[in-house]
């Protein structure tokens, strides 16, 4: 069957947080959440930082210990993902070309969970709200760190959910409701 990614309900992630810090992971776990599946650009750090903050290291220690595998998924180059990667002590894959599938189903062949255990966390419905739907995956979505420090490529996808928003305004208003409170209007 040939998926439709023009489908809105694609572009709706599970659940809606300000930022990482926010995110219930204790209670995620509880309920078998048991990976985490996140992006590095302005989801856990800036565009314009090289390395993890002390707060992003505290975080991924304590999900460590709670339990949680983390596989870092981001369109970013090798050398960038790998240096974060490296710094919290996490696998990687860059270059995932998201909303792509393929950067996803790599690294469900490289975990050995379920997807449903397994959830997501970004910051671009046209990236990794839409990639994570597309294959299944519960998916979180933060607010961007700092859009000033986006690349051009990254203002483009912003712009195109523009339209996307709209189209949930209308169809889908409560989940339009969730999103805007998190991510918030142009």
């Amino acid at each position: 069957m040939i998926e439709k990614i023009f489908d809105l309900k694609l572009y709706i992630p599970k659940y809606c947080y300000l930022t990482i810090y926010e995110i219930p992971f204790l209670k995620l776990y509880q309920e078998g959440k048991r990976s985490v599946f996140i992006d590095i650009d302005n989801t856990m750090i800036s565009y314009d930082l090289a390395k993890p903050t002390k707060a992003v290291k505290d975080l991924f220690s304590h999900l460590k210990e709670m339990g949680y595998e983390i596989i870092i998924l981001s369109n970013n180059r090798r050398k960038r993902v790998k240096l974060v990667a490296d710094e919290l002590g996490v696998s990687y894959f860059y270059k995932t070309r998201k909303p792509l599938k393929g950067g996803f189903k790599k690294a469900l062949k490289l975990t050995k969970y379920s997807k449903e255990e397994i959830i997501t966390v970004g910051d671009q419905i046209m990236t990794d709200i839409l990639g994570s739907n597309r294959v299944g995956l519960d998916a979180i979505l933060v607010r961007c760190l700092k859009r000033s420090s986006e690349k051009w490529y990254t203002k483009l996808n912003r712009r195109r959910e523009k339209n996307i928003l709209k189209g949930l305004e209308k169809n889908y208003p409560l989940e339009y409701q969730k999103i805007i409170e998190v991510r918030g209007k142009d």
